[in-house]
């Protein structure tokens, strides 16, 4: 049994790896989503902008036994490294896997000056299923310090029926008043709206809660935002956007969810995000509702919306909660401190 890097090129290892996170999923999360294999296979071949990513894999006789991914940042936050497990084989756990791939990502990680490793671990959370919080009670064992907990959750894509949704968004239409204008897309951001995104993309790590997590602001601009797009593109990921602007035309609330190309029922909420000065309008469910029409009309096959949020974010989970988001299960990031070699 060894530990070694893999790269696009390793197409076998590729294929391998992907098998190990489809078993382990319908072993450990079979309530959540299923792995989706373009998305999986296209983080070798594409990474974000201001990000590099390096695959080790633990395998043995030619078969791969377990693998992670570990992203270093090259702009902001050269300091920090995100280590993602993709899994240990349910076959062969109990082996010591994860701690010889934890070994070996935490060695390169200080030799590439990286001075924090970031990582998560799936828990439990009350009213879910089980789950085994073997690798979290790992994590801690080896000095993680848990920084933050997110909670996940699944809701309809027609959580409230066209009677209750319709009263739910006149309401907010009215509390946000004639100040708004709400503007929808599908895909890559307008080309007018492209300057005010790049803004209000930059100001996310300052306004979602991150706990204990030491991340320094990126700051997105037109050229990194397109180059995400790409990435997404390759990746299979169409993304719904509702937004809200000001008189000035400026974005000051905005929501995205992204849909897997294809026929997936699943599609997931990502940011929703509202100006500090703008809030106490009910932009944030204003906007939600906008695009939850949007999605049934666009892309009709989708059944759930999932998502997460941190569990001190009170605000949007109130939301959340009103639109019938139930609790699945929950995921707690933990940090640790190297030194650099």
């Amino acid at each position: 049994m060894k530990i070694i890097e893999f790269s696009a090129e390793d197409h076998d290892l590729i294929e391998q790896a992907f098998a190990v996170i489809t078993a382990a999923h319908h072993a450990d999360t079979p309530e959540n989503p299923a792995p989706v294999e373009r998305f999986f296979k296209t983080l070798f071949t594409h990474a974000l902008p201001g990000r590099e990513n390096h695959w080790y894999a633990c395998v043995e006789d030619g078969a791969l036994l377990g693998h992670t991914r570990t992203t270093f940042f090259t702009d902001e936050n050269r300091e920090l490294a995100i280590v993602r497990f993709g899994a240990v084989h349910p076959d062969h756990r109990g082996r010591g896997i994860g701690s010889a791939l934890l070994d070996h990502v935490e060695r390169a990680c200080a030799e590439h000056g990286r001075t924090t490793v970031l990582t998560g671990a799936p828990v439990y959370w009350e009213g879910g299923p089980e789950r085994h919080e073997d690798f979290a009670r790992l994590l801690e064992d080896r000095g993680y310090k848990k920084a933050l907990t997110t909670v996940n959750r699944r809701s309809p894509v027609d959580p409230l029926g066209a009677e209750r949704e319709a009263e739910e968004y006149a309401k907010a239409l009215a509390a946000a008043g004639d100040a708004y204008e709400v503007r929808q897309w599908i895909g890559p951001v307008p080309d007018d709206l492209l300057d005010t995104m790049c803004r209000m993309e930059t100001t996310i790590i300052n306004e979602i809660p991150l706990g204990e997590i030491e991340m320094e602001i990126e700051h997105v601009t037109p050229e990194k935002l397109r180059a995400s797009e790409a990435v997404y593109a390759a990746e299979g990921r169409v993304i719904a956007h509702s937004v809200a602007l000001d008189a000035a035309g400026e974005i000051v609330a905005w929501t995205e969810v992204g849909v897997d190309e294809g026929d997936y029922r699943d599609a997931h909420q990502a940011i929703t995000i509202v100006d500090p000065a703008h809030r106490g309008h009910r932009l944030g469910l204003l906007l939600k509702l906008a695009n939850l029409r949007q999605i049934r009309e666009r892309f009709p096959h989708v059944e759930y919306i999932w998502t997460d949020n941190a569990d001190v974010n009170a605000p949007m989970i109130a939301i959340n909660e009103l639109l019938n988001y139930t609790t699945v299960d929950a995921n707690a990031e933990y940090q640790r401190k190297l030194e650099a070699v």
